[in-house]
């Protein structure tokens, strides 16, 4: 009984690993190709085009309200952003909540754009399937990096690839 219950055990281990593999692979099978585009409603109430940064370095950052560590990282993102606008980088920060109205008192005074993607056609279209997830979109349009959670001190590894990417 005791082998069997380790045999179940470990092979749910492995079917977990698996998919977590399954999981990180799909988002990183961006890395390297040209950033799928898309328009989304911005809070503001303008449509924004994702190929309309292009020239500009993309922070593209996916959340939603429910999510602690997505809060933590958009205050991140939202500082390097204003630190490195002038010099070409952008954040959009784009909602999969279900209401607006949530996110939008969330991300009130934001100084970067805050799309709301209700349907999630955009999260499928860039397979998020864990947040927040932060890509990064160099000047051309090319998915550089994929982020997927957010730990403390992640900002420093976001700050490298932003720099790196800002020199090229």
């Amino acid at each position: 009984m005791r082998e069997r219950m380790r045999a179940l055990w470990s092979g749910a281990a492995l079917v977990g690993l698996l998919v977590a593999a399954g999981t990180v692979s799909a988002a990183g099978e961006l890395k390297g190709a040209e950033a799928p585009d898309f328009v989304l409603k911005s809070f503001s109430g303008k449509n924004l085009r994702l190929s309309e940064y292009r020239g500009e370095v993309v922070m593209l950052s996916f959340w939603a309200t429910w999510c602690g560590d997505c809060r933590a990282q958009l205050a991140e993102l939202g500082a390097m952003r204003d630190r490195y606008q002038d010099a070409g980088v952008e954040l959009l920060a784009v909602s999969l909540d279900q209401s607006a109205r949530q996110a939008s008192e969330v991300t009130a005074g934001a100084t970067y754009p805050v799309l709301h993607d209700a349907g999630g056609e955009v999260g499928r279209l860039y397979d998020v399937t864990k947040m927040p997830m932060m890509v990064l979109i160099d000047r051309g349009g090319v998915v550089r990096e994929v982020f997927e959670g957010f730990r403390r001190g992640s900002e420093e590894q976001y700050l490298e690839r932003v720099q790196a990417l800002l020199r090229e």
